[in-house]
């Protein structure tokens, strides 16, 4: 290229390095104005200089041409677009910044996903979406958290209600100052040793029963410890009771605040519901009611809440609803119809008895004892009380296809097939021997 005049206009003048001889990178690098990092290849075309003058300009390309360069200078107008990169000014510019127009090479294309915008628009692009994309991963990791912490409560409670056990069980009673002294009261707390034969209708009576019946499918000893706390005196304020019609969501909360008040109202006394596995609030009233149908238990947070008339004269009926609520809070389900009898099969403890009536006990979670078509007795004790298959297999002590199996028993077998045998016949008298004559 021929010198330069330094007496031209004004403008930009760029210093290009577009071929280096075999052999001679070493002495370009050492007459680059800017040498790159050792070690990195040169870049070619390689702008190594932008000026304003033309003399500077020109000595800086002698200078590479005798390093062994081969080197063009390229003049552009002082004002308007460049032909080169802003970012990049030794690449050519291949596009136009749809934002304001800033010449982009095609580097800075890919870096900006492909989209014609320079590096300093893209940075203004990026930056609200990098915190949309830091929002949207800080709500998935709060989202992770909360699964992992449902499924680590999920799992605790799962131990903590094992069918195996133990089963560690609170029971916190509310009774009010006036009927502190009621026989129903004084009799479910009673923990002097039953005489033989006794029924078992008090609450020390509760845990043995359920680790018998545990037994009697295959269970451990020791599956149930009960801990009994109270009778404190004074009722806890409890939210409204839940109704029929209540919506589903609303029938959830008022459960909930409910559970909270119990809870609290527990601690103020000295309990510690959160140390058990599963918590039974006992509370007696002298309401005209039937309390015992506004009693309720769930799995789901493993809470029970049982109401006991002050005026209660089958102390073993109260002792059958706290261990039918108990029941609900370990999976069990009611076994009883709309009309409060007990549903065939699984509501009776010898579905296939002969006679069907009456029944020798009363299963757990239908509550009364059939003794006849749309009869049933109270039982006076849990030892008039069996868990049956359907229970056991709610509360994971046996399968369900083993419960299935027991309310659908198999056809009758090859020997069951077989006719009865024929009645002998009597024998005939024995023929005379004519006598002789």
């Amino acid at each position: 290229m021929a010198d330069l005049d330094p007496t031209s206009r004004p403008e930009r003048w760029r210093v290009l390095v577009v071929r280096v001889e075999p052999g001679r990178e070493d002495d370009v690098r050492e007459s680059l104005p800017s040498p790159p990092p050792a070690g990195l290849p040169l870049q070619l075309p390689l702008v190594t200089r932008v000026t304003s003058s033309a003399l500077t300009a020109q000595q800086t390309a002698e200078r590479l041409r005798e390093s062994g360069a081969v080197v063009m200078i390229v003049g552009e107008p002082s004002e308007g677009p460049s032909a080169f990169c802003e970012a990049h000014p030794g690449r050519i510019a291949a596009r136009r910044c749809m934002r304001c127009g800033a010449p982009v090479c095609l580097s800075c294309r890919a870096a900006a996903g492909d989209e014609d915008v320079c590096p300093a628009c893209w940075a203004k692009v990026r930056t609200p979406r990098r915190r949309v994309k830091q929002r949207q991963l800080f709500v998935l990791f709060l989202f992770v958290v909360f699964l992992y912490e449902l499924w680590r409560w999920w799992a605790a409670d799962q131990a903590a209600t094992s069918p195996h056990g133990p089963v560690r069980v609170g029971l916190y009673q509310f009774v009010p100052p006036e009927g502190a002294q009621a026989p129903i009261v004084r009799h479910l707390n009673d923990r002097a040793p039953a005489e033989p034969g006794a029924p078992l209708d008090r609450i020390v009576d509760v845990a043995p029963w359920f680790d018998a019946e545990r037994a009697r499918y295959g269970g451990p000893q020791g599956y149930l410890h009960l801990e009994t706390h109270g009778p404190w005196p004074g009722t806890p304020t409890l939210p409204p009771s839940l109704q029929a019609d209540d919506p589903p969501l609303l029938g959830a909360w008022r459960a909930l605040r409910t559970t909270w008040a119990l809870a609290e109202a527990a601690r103020a006394r000295g309990g510690d519901p959160d140390q058990v596995a599963v918590r039974l609030y006992v509370i007696y009233s002298d309401s005209e009611d039937d309390l015992a149908a506004h009693s309720r238990g769930s799995k789901s947070g493993r809470v029970a809440v049982v109401y006991i008339d002050l005026a209660e004269a089958n102390p073993g009926y109260a002792a059958l609803t706290i261990a039918h609520e108990l029941a609900h809070t370990l999976g069990a389900l009611d076994l009883y119809d709309d009309h409060s009898l007990a549903q065939f099969p699984a509501g009776f403890v010898e579905p296939w008895s002969d006679p069907l009536y009456p029944q020798r006990w009363a299963e757990l979670m239908a509550v009364d004892r059939p003794v006849g078509p749309g009869v049933e007795l109270e039982p006076r004790g849990l030892d008039e009380v069996r868990v049956g298959h359907r229970t056991a297999a709610d509360m994971r002590w046996i399968s369900q296809e083993d419960a299935r199996r027991f309310y659908r028993p198999a056809a009758l077998g090859p020997l069951d097939r077989l006719p009865a045998p024929a009645e002998a016949e009597p024998d005939a008298p024995a023929s005379e021997e004519p006598t002789a004559q």
